[in-house]
């Protein structure tokens, strides 16, 4: 599950789970240090969930219906975004869901062939091998 906010609103939820634990560590603990000390092991464990986190588990058959909801235009907001930067427990999709960022765009027919032969190729069961531009 994403959360998705744009804008202040998004910055300021950040600052405010940011900044509320440490002033509430400092103030608890009665530490200066810990203004510094919570924001920063903040960030380093949500790196460390998006590396070593919890990932999808869907089958090629899946992760094909989900590109093509981005082929064919009918996916949310966000949810091109969702399909590229989550990641995937199988380790052949997930190689082919980090290359997949140079088909955000669709605007060239060439990408859109080629992004429609990948959909055929998960669709038959098999993980095509994408070349980086």
């Amino acid at each position: 599950m994403a959360i998705h906010l744009q804008g202040g609103a998004g910055c300021f939820f950040v600052q405010l789970i940011v900044i509320v634990p440490a002033i509430a560590a400092a103030v608890i603990l009665h530490s200066v240090w810990l203004l510094l000390a919570v924001p920063v092991g903040l960030v380093v464990l949500w790196a460390a969930l998006g590396k070593w986190g919890p990932k999808r588990k869907v089958t090629p058959e899946q992760f094909a219906d989900q590109l093509e909801q981005h082929l064919l235009g009918t996916g949310s907001a966000w949810h091109w975004d969702n399909v590229t930067s989550v990641g995937i427990d199988d380790k052949r999709l997930d190689r082919l869901r980090v290359k997949l960022v140079k088909f955000d765009s669709l605007m060239l027919e060439e990408r859109r062939t080629e992004f429609t032969e990948i959909i055929a190729a998960l669709r038959r069961g098999e993980v095509p091998d994408v070349k980086d531009d």
